[in-house]
């Protein structure tokens, strides 16, 4: 039994404090997933949003409602940093995270083999109030009756050296058993986020700029996805963790799609202040058994 359990940081602000109004909540996201759109093969790769589920609920639900009938030995969540700045990739020390729908055990084993390589580092004061990490718990909760262990890691900025020994690492794992989930929103627009490239026909615009990230992951190019937030200034929190993931040694780079879009200023009808979320899915062709 886990003993050193992280509380949950979000239940009755990010989504639903009560156990039966949040399964009711994520499952009636989850019920956005379309199978048919997604290529055979093993999903390996998940991209979802993490705002507030009112916000990017069924986008995520989009994504992750795909995984429900496949089997991982552990889930690796790669996060950006939202609330301490990091040196490293940082793990937290807990065993397990806590929802209102039971506890999320910890890959404790394979956190301990990364601290022991030194290619991450152990920041707990990062991963407290962390909502990119605890939002998507809930959502695995649901797809699974027992989670697999699950690797939060926070990816900052990294050098290149940096980037290359912790993609080498975790690279042990592109094997098809392990599901990388990057948790991740895509541009966020306006005044309160220093970013507007752009004042005229911003819905058009926003997605115009998003769906050029999109098109570098489902080309599956990691340094062209850098080079096109070096040129857009995109303000994608998660970009760091989708590049690392796009590095990692597959034996075939996976298919990926895109299982959804929205921006948060869709929802409020005003685009000067948004927020886009997208939900991707990731397979190998090769690997069809679950």
């Amino acid at each position: 039994m886990p003993t050193d359990i992280r509380p949950s940081a979000l239940a009755g602000s990010w989504y639903p404090a009560g156990p039966q109004d949040l399964r009711d909540s994520v499952a009636g996201h989850l019920r956005n997933a379309d199978d048919s759109a997604v290529p055979r093969g093993r999903p390996v790769v998940a991209v979802a949003p993490h705002a507030g589920y009112i916000w990017s609920g069924d986008v995520a639900g989009g994504s992750l409602g795909h995984l429900a009938t496949w089997n991982y030995e552990r889930i690796v969540l790669l996060a950006p940093n939202h609330r301490r700045p990091l040196r490293s990739a940082s793990c937290p020390i807990a065993d397990a995270y806590a929802t209102p729908l039971g506890d999320v055990v910890l890959d404790t084993a394979g956190r301990d083999a990364l601290l022991r390589s030194g290619v991450i580092i152990s920041a707990p004061d990062a991963h407290i109030q962390e909502h990119a990490e605890e939002i998507q718990l809930p959502f695995l909760q649901l797809l699974w009756d027992d989670v697999p262990p699950v690797l939060p890691l926070l990816i900052p900025r990294l050098s290149e050296k940096e980037r290359n020994s912790l993609a080498d690492a975790l690279g042990r794992w592109c094997d098809g058993r392990t599901l990388f989930l990057v948790s991740t929103d895509f541009t966020h627009y306006g005044a309160d986020f220093g970013y507007i490239p752009f004042v005229d026909d911003i819905p058009h615009r926003l997605e115009v700029l998003d769906m050029g990230a999109v098109s570098q992951i489902t080309s599956w190019d990691a340094v062209g996805l850098r080079r096109y937030a070096a040129e857009t200034g995109i303000t994608m929190c998660g970009l760091e963790a989708m590049a690392l993931v796009m590095m990692l040694p597959w034996p075939t780079a996976p298919t990926m799609i895109l299982t959804g879009y929205r921006r948060s200023g869709d929802r409020e009808g005003d685009h000067s202040h948004s927020v886009s979320y997208v939900g991707m899915i990731g397979t190998l062709a090769n690997e069809v058994a679950s």
